[in-house]
């Protein structure tokens, strides 16, 4: 009698530490999550998303696929800031938005960087449909994305892209999307 109590002791035990033992490790397995997919500039995300009407979530997935939310990066190729921007677009950028006594350095500001990197989000999104497509100009460059549309070979309708030439470009549009997902999770109401 005693050695089955235990057992019925230890199976309720079990029973009670397993779902918590689970509870804790997706805890524990979120908050590595927030420290990898930082929000660090939501204030300036939610600003600028909402000027150029955009998706929030986007623009924190781009940032972090572009430099992993470090505001003073420069890439190998020379892009800038946190939303990885090439001096020459950055320069253009201001050209449009007027911005007086611009210097490439600004681009390094996380305010600048965010705010031309969302209107040059918005460019794109007012010539491409789809979000991949979006993503794949951000990417590759939208006049090169355009001529992809135009070759059978990338799209069927001329609208959206069904193959990515470059391996890199489809693998940006890929981390892009899963980053956007990843921001959506963790942070369901960073942008209500």
């Amino acid at each position: 009698m005693k050695a089955e109590k235990r057992t019925v002791i230890r199976l309720v035990c079990a029973a009670i530490a397993l779902p918590l033992v689970a509870i804790l490790a997706l805890q524990l397995n979120r908050a590595i999550e927030k420290k990898t997919y930082r929000l660090d500039y939501l204030t300036l995300i939610r600003r600028y998303a909402a000027e150029y009407e955009l998706d929030p979530y986007a623009v924190a997935a781009i940032v972090h696929c572009e430099s992993g939310n470090r505001a003073d990066v420069v890439s190998s190729a020379g892009a800038i800031g946190l939303m990885q921007l090439m001096p020459d677009t950055g320069e253009w950028i201001a050209g449009k938005l007027s911005v007086a006594d611009y210097d490439v350095d600004m681009l390094k500001q996380p305010e600048t960087n965010i705010r031309f990197g969302c209107w040059y989000l918005h460019f794109l999104y007012e010539r491409f449909e789809s979000n991949d497509t979006v993503y794949a100009a951000y990417n590759a460059g939208h006049n090169r994305v355009k001529n992809w549309l135009d070759d059978n070979a990338y799209s069927a309708d001329g609208a959206t892209l069904s193959d990515v030439p470059y391996p890199q470009t489809k693998d940006y549009v890929e981390k892009v999307q899963r980053a956007y997902d990843t921001y959506k999770k963790l942070y369901p109401d960073a942008f209500a």
